[in-house]
């Protein structure tokens, strides 16, 4: 699996739960990501549980480190794409 698919699997999983979730995506390298989910307070556990197994995954079976770390949007506004 890319790298770009990784995070695309990621990001379903974010706005399955989150419809509303801002997403930005900082690449460190060609195996390394952090998606940042800007979303609403009370969708943080959802999108903790929705995406906790599968970044998990994408590490330990794909070599690819994807990060998802939640922000509130009410309190942290997405920085410009």
């Amino acid at each position: 699996m890319s790298l770009d698919q990784a995070i695309a699997d990621v990001t379903k999983c974010i706005t399955d739960v989150s419809p509303s979730a801002v997403i930005r995506v900082l690449r460190q390298s060609a195996e390394e990501a952090t998606v940042r989910a800007y979303a609403p307070a009370e969708d943080e556990t959802a999108i903790k549980k929705a995406t906790r197994d599968k970044t998990l995954d994408l590490f330990t079976k794909e070599g690819l480190d994807v990060q998802v770390l939640f922000y509130d949007i009410a309190t942290s506004l997405p920085p410009d794409e």
